[in-house]
């Protein structure tokens, strides 16, 4: 892991921070699932075992799965989260 805080082609925000954040591609998670059969929310909540309510609110983009789910998520569905997590612009995000 790279001790330098910023990759050489970014620059940090006046405020120390990089401008963008992360968030979880559904369809990439909706792929993987479907794969194994998965193809509702109750399904992939019983086989990964979070809580549906949180499933619900992570499918519909209402809430970014914690580290252990999105852990769960790609140990479940051999999911590389490299590829599922996308870097979005911060003032997309709001």
């Amino acid at each position: 892991m790279s001790k330098e805080p910023f990759a050489a082609n970014e620059e940090p925000s006046p405020q120390g921070r990089s401008e963008y954040v992360f968030r979880l591609d559904v369809a990439k998670l909706l792929e993987a699932a479907a794969r194994k059969g998965d193809t509702r929310g109750a399904e992939i909540s019983r086989r990964t075992g979070i809580a549906e309510s949180s499933v619900s609110r992570i499918l519909r983009g209402e809430a970014q799965p914690d580290l252990n789910s999105a852990m769960r998520f790609s140990e479940t569905y051999d999911l590389d989260l490299r590829d599922a997590i996308k870097r979005i612009p911060l003032e997309a995000a709001a």
